[in-house]
């Protein structure tokens, strides 16, 4: 089958759990003996127009504007239908698969596409995204975003129905694709996401020795959490609980890795609240060092307040071997009630999450999962080749061709 992936992201050009599907999905789709084609943003132009990535993955980049505007949006339009149709002069292609809507909106007003079997990858509803972003400090959105979100939710519903499946990695995600779009449940298909094995592993010599590696104490608990920084995430709230319980400022080590908007305003809690000894902001964690950090930290904590799609860094920190923290938003509960249920925050605010945190420190015992138990849980219930061959099924049921 010859097919053509859409993604406004994808791995390893941009980090993000969206990407990281059309990566490993488009990366097994090969592997099956499909002829998979990427068409993905070239944000800054310095990565190649077109690459091989193997013998059967080529990705094939277009210019963007730099700057989220409507300049951005109009220029991804028009530059992905190009690319679209000089692809198109070259391959007839058997399927289209979406995994964003802003980059499917060109490509899908040319005839030859819209001729072919398409199915849409729906990781979140992007008119929320967009607000997440142009959220303020004080919790207001910035003047005319409410209008450009009301654009792009039409948008997205003109996409969605044009597919002739859905795909989501939650039940969580099913249901918003319902109830904002109007998607008919039967046009949904849960297809859990996966990790990459290889690259996140049980430390070789323990918890100890990768705590050691990592320089990190060996008498505090870690808790770790790699997050944009943005209000949604959650951190603020995190932060905010370890400024109130002695405990975790006593016994506990917070890493806070990543950045984004909200960097100034953490790095002022800490400093004004007097919790250097116990939090230590990272800043940008390349993707060398993620798999080290899991491996060393005793928890990954999860405190996001909303638009939590699946989580993937549940699955990378648990294949690491280290428990998940997490909210109960979104499709966080789905996954880590599969493992264990007391892993899932009572609620999004800073008193739930520093009663959870204070309690794995007060009754360890009732937190003591070992890393191979974490590892097996994501052995035995994810995988990207699972995921592939579940998709691959569906578009037999869709009557598209096979290799």
């Amino acid at each position: 089958m010859r097919i053509l992936i859409l993604a406004d992201v994808f791995f390893p050009d941009t980090i993000g759990g969206a990407g990281r599907v059309a990566y490993h999905l488009s990366l097994e789709l090969g592997r099956k003996g499909h002829d998979v084609h990427v068409i993905t943003r070239n944000p800054d132009e310095k990565l190649l127009a077109h690459e091989e990535l193997n013998a059967s993955l080529t990705v094939h980049r277009f210019p963007v504007s730099l700057h989220e505007s409507t300049a951005f949006i109009f220029s991804e339009i028009k530059n992905s239908l190009m690319l679209a149709k000089e692809l198109s002069r070259e391959i007839i292609f058997d399927l289209c698969c979406a995994h964003q809507s802003l980059v499917a909106i060109g490509p899908l007003l040319f005839t030859s596409l819209r001729e072919i079997p398409m199915v849409h990858f729906f990781h979140s509803p992007w008119h929320e995204e967009f607000l997440s972003k142009k959220e303020r400090e004080d919790g207001k959105t910035v003047a005319g975003a409410n209008a450009v979100a009301s654009l792009m939710k039409r948008a997205e519903r003109r996409v969605i129905h044009k597919a002739s499946k859905v795909f989501v990695l939650s039940n969580y995600m099913g249901r918003r694709a319902v109830e904002i779009h109007g998607c008919h449940e039967d046009r949904i298909k849960r297809m859990p996401g996966g990790v990459d094995l290889d690259r996140f592993q049980l430390a070789r010599d323990g918890k100890k020795d990768a705590k050691e590696g990592a320089d990190l104490p060996q008498e505090r608990t870690v808790f770790l959490t790699v997050r944009n920084l943005v209000p949604r995430m959650g951190l603020e709230s995190l932060i905010k609980a370890f400024s109130q319980s002695d405990v975790l400022r006593r016994e506990a080590l917070l890493l806070i890795g990543g950045e984004g908007f909200l960097k100034d305003k953490l790095v002022s809690m800490v400093e004004t609240k007097n919790l250097r000894g116990c939090i230590r902001l990272l800043g940008h964690v390349s993707e060398q060092e993620l798999p080290g950090l899991y491996q060393a930290a005793d928890f990954f904590v999860l405190p996001t307040k909303s638009l939590e799609g699946f989580g993937l860094v549940i699955l990378e920190a648990m294949a690491s071997g280290t428990p998940v923290l997490g909210t109960p938003v979104g499709g966080i509960p789905e996954t880590l009630e599969q493992f264990d249920r007391k892993l899932i925050f009572d609620g999004t605010g800073w008193q739930e999450i520093k009663a959870k945190l204070e309690e794995t420190l007060e009754h360890p015992e009732a937190f003591r999962f070992s890393p191979a138990e974490c590892r097996r849980f994501v052995e035995e219930n994810f995988s990207w080749q699972q995921l592939a061959g579940t998709f691959e099924t569906e578009m037999r049921k869709l009557g598209a061709k096979q290799p």
